[in-house]
């Protein structure tokens, strides 16, 4: 399942709109009304380590200041304007984007966005995703990028949208690559250098291991002696390339709940009860995975289960904040 939310704001009560969508941006940023009247539609997906978001909002400001320090964010959001205009940038220096920009902000930095109505495309991305992009990351908070220079950019994203609900799990890592690839272009439009190059094969390493991981979810004791194995990529390598991740073993913990929280979020898999599904994500046993999956999301598998049963039919805002703060996870 690669949804993980829908809002619309028009769904609500007038009065009680704008605190629903204050509640589901709590975890990363103060909203602030503007004179212009409040709306918001949102539609989110989850690709291979990157969020991507369909908005439309107006009346609205998102401001990260204090939580910067709080939340520990440490990615690149990048958005792109359709329609209308957005003011943003960094924190006391925000700026005019058009249509047919983009804007890429710092997670780790203090910055602002908003508009008075505006439609647009954002994507989170690793920071290691926008390393392989450009190299240097340094300099890239505020970065604005034309609408000539981010052409090929504009025009997968535009397209991306209305097929995500029909694209299979197997093209997700293909997509990522392109976004990479097509990020690189506009930032870097006459070539990178040697630092974004080692990035990028860095990331390559990176992401043969991550698939290699995927493919041996269901395996418990999968190693990284099998990963060594299967890669040729020594101890040290594997150390390096999974450092930010907190380790490999950290990594194959985390790629299993993942995949866990996707079958609890699978209504085909209702009927198994999560001592079967264990298994099949490589946990050992039932409280085993249900000890790790509250540590991870803050709530009990079957609690999980129970509110998903439930959103299907009438979904709530703690739900979809639920599933959106678990997808971030994904981007360290």
């Amino acid at each position: 399942m690669s949804e993980i939310f829908c809002f619309d704001s028009a769904a609500y009560d007038p009065d009680s709109a704008f605190t629903h969508y204050c509640d589901l941006y709590a975890r990363g940023a103060d909203i602030e009304r503007t004179d212009a009247p409040f709306h918001a539609r949102v539609r989110s997906w989850r690709l291979d380590r990157t969020l991507l978001f369909a908005r439309e909002y107006g009346g609205i400001r998102h401001v990260r200041r204090e939580r910067v320090e709080a939340d520990g964010f440490d990615h690149f959001v990048l958005s792109h304007v359709v329609s209308g205009e957005l003011i943003g940038g960094p924190d006391g220096k925000s700026m005019s984007i058009k249509p047919g920009e983009s804007l890429l902000i710092d997670t780790t930095e203090p910055a602002e966005t908003g508009a008075d109505n505006v439609s647009l495309i954002t994507v989170s991305l690793a920071r290691d995703s926008v390393r392989a992009a450009v190299g240097d990351v340094e300099g890239l908070h505020g970065y604005l990028i034309g609408a000539n220079e981010g052409g090929l950019l504009s025009a997968m994203l535009r397209a991306l949208v209305p097929q995500m609900p029909h694209l299979p799990f197997v093209a997700h890592s293909a997509i990522t690559r392109t976004l990479i690839d097509l990020l690189s272009v506009a930032v870097n439009p006459f070539g990178s250098g040697a630092r974004s190059e080692f990035f990028r094969v860095e990331h390559v390493r990176f992401e043969s291991v991550r698939r290699l991981i995927e493919a041996n979810i269901a395996t418990p004791d999968f190693s990284i002696q099998d990963i060594t194995r299967a890669t040729g990529i020594s101890r040290a390598g594997l150390y390096r390339l999974f450092e930010s991740s907190g380790g490999v073993n950290r990594f194959i913990q985390t790629c299993r709940l993942q995949h866990l929280r996707d079958r609890l979020d699978d209504r085909s898999c209702d009927q198994q009860s999560l001592a079967e599904l264990a298994p099949t994500v490589g946990f050992a046993d039932e409280s085993h995975a249900s000890r790790l999956f509250k540590q991870a999301f803050g709530i009990a598998p079957g609690a999980y289960r129970a509110a998903s049963i439930r959103g299907t039919q009438d979904p709530s805002v703690d739900l979809m904040a639920r599933r959106w703060n678990g997808s971030l996870t994904e981007l360290r």
